[in-house]
């Protein structure tokens, strides 16, 4: 599966030819989620659209946590009801969980165009997209040593300049 982030310019350039662009609206990076799940046969409950609009509105990926807290300010909404919800959205290809090396797990709004990458924050855990993906290397990797249907997940850690 190839992912595609939905981030501002500074964050990551994706080319403009994508189905969703960085100039793609929060309305309509929400709308292209919901439409992807109701294709897929899931309901649009209440709290998965609270949800999927928080998601919609930041650009980085967010915890569990920070989600249920801002869905929170507008309806209740608990831990749990967030995280079936992220299960259910990664199943449905619409979220990446991005696995930080504390153990934290964080969660982003993607399509299935594009795959991407992040370099993280060791102390402020600020995140922020990379468009370098080593793809075909890996896959050529894999050949030579006999595997097929072959996925990576590669994240950089380092300080950044605000922690330095």
């Amino acid at each position: 599966m190839r992912f595609a982030a939905w981030k501002q310019k500074e964050d990551c350039h994706l080319p403009e030819s994508e189905e969703l662009t960085v100039n793609t609206s929060k309305t309509e990076r929400l709308q292209v989620a919901l439409a992807a799940l109701k294709a897929r046969g899931h309901r649009l409950t209440s709290p998965r659209k609270s949800i999927l609009q928080v998601m919609a509105t930041e650009h980085r990926p967010l915890s569990a946590e920070v989600i249920r807290a801002k869905v929170e300010r507008k309806s209740p909404c608990d831990l749990a009801t967030v995280y079936r919800n992220m299960e259910m959205c990664q199943s449905a290809g619409i979220v990446q969980k991005c696995m930080l090396e504390n153990g934290k797990v964080l969660f982003e709004l993607i399509n299935e165009r594009d795959h991407h990458h992040h370099i993280i924050c060791r102390k402020c855990e600020r995140t922020e997209c990379i468009d370098v993906c080593l793809s075909e290397e890996i896959a050529m990797i894999a050949t030579r040593h006999g595997f097929t249907k072959v996925d990576h997940v590669l994240e950089l850690y380092g300080h950044c300049r605000d922690c330095q």
